[in-house]
């Protein structure tokens, strides 16, 4: 009951969603939740945990490490700890989404028997955009030159945390993907926060700026 209320910034009307690419699909009914969002007390600028919050709610409707939820403000949230169920609520904690990514892949020219050219090589896209969230390695930055790799190199990594789901279990090593004015590619994949049946968690990938990677937009 105490969910129904209306409590300035701690209860709030959710859309629960599974599977990010779902809710495109013709047939797509949304599922809406009341939650508890509140904030934590201890807080750490190592790894952007001043973007978790505690998040409650109640046996209803399950929720799973991995859901996204978009918040009545339209603010995007991921699950990112394992449910833990109480006698009343289930609790885990919500990460705020600080950014929308799209991961492409670069695929080589097509051509038949006599070296004509049936498709054209270029970078496509893989995974459509997705909210997600990332953090910067906590080190200090340092520059290389890289084998068969023109310019030299920021030894830059960077963490995403993205929704596991049918489309994004696609994404492979060196696939890339943009943040602001700079590209990154995929450099190591993890799927322990991914539940032993495969059909939901959260997909952490370490990922690594390119050399010469912005995008000539003038926009920061």
């Amino acid at each position: 009951r105490l969910l129904q209320h209306d409590v300035p910034h701690v209860n709030f009307t959710f859309e629960l969603v599974r599977d990010w690419y779902a809710m495109s699909e013709l047939d797509y009914k949304p599922i809406y939740i009341r939650a508890q969002q509140t904030p934590i007390d201890w807080k750490s600028k190592i790894g952007n945990s001043d973007m978790n919050t505690n998040f409650k709610t109640t046996h209803d409707i399950p929720i799973h490490k991995g859901d996204l939820v978009i918040r009545e403000d339209g603010t995007v949230f991921l699950l990112n700890w394992t449910i833990q169920n109480h006698a009343n609520n289930q609790a885990t904690q919500s990460s705020e989404c600080n950014s929308v990514l799209e991961f492409t892949r670069y695929f080589p020219d097509v051509t038949d028997e006599a070296g004509y050219l049936i498709t054209p090589g270029g970078r496509r896209e893989i995974v459509p955009p997705i909210p997600a969230t990332h953090i910067e390695y906590a080190g200090r930055p340092d520059y290389s030159s890289n084998k068969n790799e023109p310019g030299i190199s920021p030894d830059h990594l960077i963490t995403v945390y993205l929704q596991w789901n049918p489309t994004t279990k696609n994404i492979f090593l060196d696939d890339q993907f943009q943040i602001g004015v700079f590209t990154y590619k995929v450099i190591n994949i993890s799927i322990a926060e991914v539940n032993i049946d495969k059909d939901y968690g959260v997909l952490t990938l370490n990922a690594k700026r390119v050399a010469g990677g912005d995008v000539l937009d003038g926009n920061m």
